[in-house]
């Protein structure tokens, strides 16, 4: 669908529209390196309150706003420590509530921070290496590397594994908007969802169901946010940001990650980038695309009898 030969009646649909023009902005590597560095550096500058690690003593900590820097990495569909999504009533289909639950960690498993190996060695080789990449400032780097690392590491310590989070589904607390901030001491979460929402042009009622998960973890990461310095969390959650877009960047900024994603994921060289650019509008337009390509490629009758098992 995005890039081959569209039927007539589907050349108008907007999404369709939207996400070949992402495709084939992602394909572009000829403009991807006109462009340059310079866009990223201009938003996160401007959008984000800079990256200190870039600008060594120089960053003016009086810009920083975590509420601020949370709800403008959501609007780039960036969930990071804290997680929260709209989901619907397994016993009714017609009620939604408000999830709240523990995000991903860089290197997703938090026994890949038990002990040095050659797995932490590269993460933090990527950081330091990017940032020289990006600044001519250095002063700074090698002690904003290992606080970075180091802030990740403690935070690591309270992930739930998967086993947890099946074990201790009893212990999910269910609430509401209204009595939210008696389930959360430091981070003002009722705060946070209501501006995610109003984002979207939706006002939260006191009594919406919210549903939080990993309890334990959310409150001790809250904790832990709150005795680091500016410094370190806006190096911290702009550098995931950053990280989340070297895919993004020229190739000379994409090699920087190769050596990471040898010892991460054993792979040696870059994906194809019509895979990457697939997986990319995939993970951000799947849903809008997703009834254009079941209309498409499954038949009425295939559709009618998923739609009867589904109900029945």
């Amino acid at each position: 669908m995005l890039i081959s030969p569209l039927p007539i009646e589907m050349n108008n649909i907007q999404s369709l529209i939207n996400a070949r023009r992402l495709y084939d902005s992602c394909t572009n590597e000829t403009a991807i390196e006109l462009e340059t560095i310079n866009v990223l550096l201009s938003f996160v500058n401007n959008e984000l309150g800079g990256w200190p690690i870039l600008q060594g003593s120089s960053w003016n900590e009086s810009s920083f706003n975590l509420l601020r820097l949370l709800l403008k990495l959501r609007q780039y569909d960036l969930n990071i420590i804290y997680g929260c999504r709209t989901s619907t009533d397994d016993k009714n289909s017609s009620v939604n509530f408000i999830e709240v639950y523990q995000s991903n960690l860089a290197l997703e498993q938090r026994t890949n921070y038990d002990q040095e190996t050659k797995l932490t060695m590269a993460y933090r080789k990527f950081i330091t290496d990017l940032a020289l990449a990006l600044t001519n400032d250095s002063t700074m780097i090698s002690t904003d590397v290992d606080d970075i690392y180091n802030f990740e590491k403690n935070i690591s310590k309270f992930h739930w594994t998967l086993d947890q989070q099946n074990a201790r589904q009893n212990e999910t607390v269910r609430t509401t908007i209204g009595n939210l901030s008696q389930t959360f001491m430091t981070f003002d979460f009722t705060n946070y969802l209501r501006q995610i929402y109003s984002l979207s042009n939706i006002n939260l009622n006191d009594n919406d169901v919210v549903s939080v998960s990993e309890l334990e973890f959310l409150r001790n990461a809250s904790l832990i946010i709150d005795q680091s310095s500016s410094r370190l969390i806006q190096n911290y959650f702009v550098w995931r940001f950053i990280m989340a877009r070297v895919a993004n960047l020229p190739k000379r900024f994409r090699s920087i990650q190769d050596p990471f994603d040898e010892a991460f994921r054993g792979t040696s060289a870059q994906r194809p980038r019509s895979i990457i650019c697939g997986n990319f509008v995939n993970n951000n337009m799947g849903f809008a695309l997703s009834k254009l390509y079941i209309r498409q490629y499954f038949d009425e009758n295939a559709r009618n009898q998923v739609f009867y098992s589904i109900l029945f």
